[in-house]
């Protein structure tokens, strides 16, 4: 058994999430449910990997371990039901770096990239970086869950020459169904569009609901399909930076290697280690991060609803991640993030994921229970001295 409630201070380890830059010290210091990694510490196998490359003491150029293709096709095989062939597997430093490259390779300026919205913000920064035109399929809430508009995306999908997706979805939480997934592929059929999946949540799925990975569906989307993946969301490695990129049409694999090539943008050593050990040897871990998961969403949505006045909890299907509509708060869009702030905590606001009215908030609560209990105390305590006037 894992030891998931073991608070780790991650403070003065050069966390992205925990640095003082971003949460102050001291009595003044916010606790942090923004950046989307955990707080738990990794697999032992990861750390014996990683401390037996580095008692090499030798750093220099280097070429993927041998065993880790076979080692990510054997998660996507065991995991997700995903027949992948070790020769469609390449390797980035990050997903965000699959976004920039696949867009590079597949589009020109001016094209059209489709996204769903809300969405992660690399998902339209690397498009817009690159020069290309971003065309939004909002989804819609109804009654407490987002789903697809399938007629914008239908309409939408004939000017696009790619379509970004997101599957378990970061920040709805939604994991899709098989028939939601086979409507989506029909239609990026039907327009010949090439789809690049993020699936980087994909171990973490609640309720006994299973991840299925769109390529998986027929040899039609596998063949007009990039899959990204990586360890960091389930094994807390995501600082490594490396993810599983799987591409199984061959002109394509050589197309996006062209460009990843040129861009030099390349993963390193002690990240396809760690890769390989967590993929080898991470079942069992995998299981009961999911677990403990699950019962920190169940905790935080309880809370929420039980203790929290004009908060309202989109219920996670998966990831980590708890969806916040603060609508009831009252507060105008500008004036949302300093809420939490005065509260204490620092989340991510929805504007950054081109949520439209402003009134929600990201949470992470991949961390302690200790540590999420905290965070939603001071947010009560703010958010009933504000419905008390």
């Amino acid at each position: 058994m894992y030891d998931f409630d073991e608070v780790i201070d991650r403070r003065g380890h050069n966390s992205a999430k925990w640095d003082r830059r971003f949460i102050g010290e001291g009595e003044e210091a916010l606790l942090p449910f923004w950046v989307a990694d955990t707080d738990f510490r990794t697999l032992p196998q990861v750390n014996e990997a990683l401390e037996e490359c580095v008692r090499h003491g030798i750093y220099g150029y280097t070429l993927p371990p041998e065993g880790c293709a076979a080692a990510a096709a054997r998660w996507q095989r065991v995991r997700h039901g995903f027949e992948v062939k070790e020769e469609w597997v390449t390797f980035l430093a990050g997903i965000d770096c699959a976004l920039a490259t696949a867009v590079q390779a597949f589009t020109q300026p001016g094209d059209a990239v489709l996204i769903n919205t809300p969405i992660y913000t690399p998902f339209f920064e690397m498009a817009q970086l690159s020069g290309r035109r971003v065309v939004e399929n909002p989804m819609k809430l109804v009654e407490g869950r987002y789903e697809f508009d399938f007629d914008d995306f239908a309409q939408k999908a004939k000017e696009a020459k790619i379509f970004l997706f997101c599957n378990p979805q970061n920040p709805t939480a939604r994991c899709l169904t098989r028939e939601e997934l086979e409507k989506i592929g029909a239609i990026c059929a039907e327009n010949d569009l090439l789809i690049l999946s993020d699936e980087i949540h994909a171990d973490i799925v609640f309720d006994g609901r299973k991840h299925i990975p769109i390529a998986s569906l027929s040899p039609e989307l596998v063949r007009r399909t990039i899959t990204c993946t990586s360890p960091s969301k389930t094994f807390s490695v995501a600082g490594l930076v490396a993810s599983v990129i799987i591409i199984p049409d061959g002109d394509i694999r050589a197309r996006f290697e062209t460009v990843k090539e040129r861009n030099s943008i390349n993963t390193g050593i002690l990240g396809l280690v760690a890769m390989e050990a967590a993929y080898n040897s991470g079942d069992a871990y995998a299981d009961q991060v999911r677990d403990y998961l699950q019962a920190n969403r169940d905790f935080a949505v309880d809370y929420v609803q039980k203790h929290i006045p004009g908060i309202t909890p989109v219920v996670p299907e998966a990831t980590f991640l708890l969806w916040l509509d603060c609508a009831g708060l009252g507060l105008p869009r500008e004036e949302l993030e300093g809420f939490f702030t005065a509260a204490g905590v620092r989340l991510s606001g929805g504007t950054a994921y081109k949520e439209p009215t402003g009134q929600f908030a990201r949470l992470n609560f991949g961390c302690a229970r200790a540590t999420l209990e905290a965070g939603l105390k001071r947010i009560e305590a703010a958010a009933k001295a504000r419905a008390a006037g």
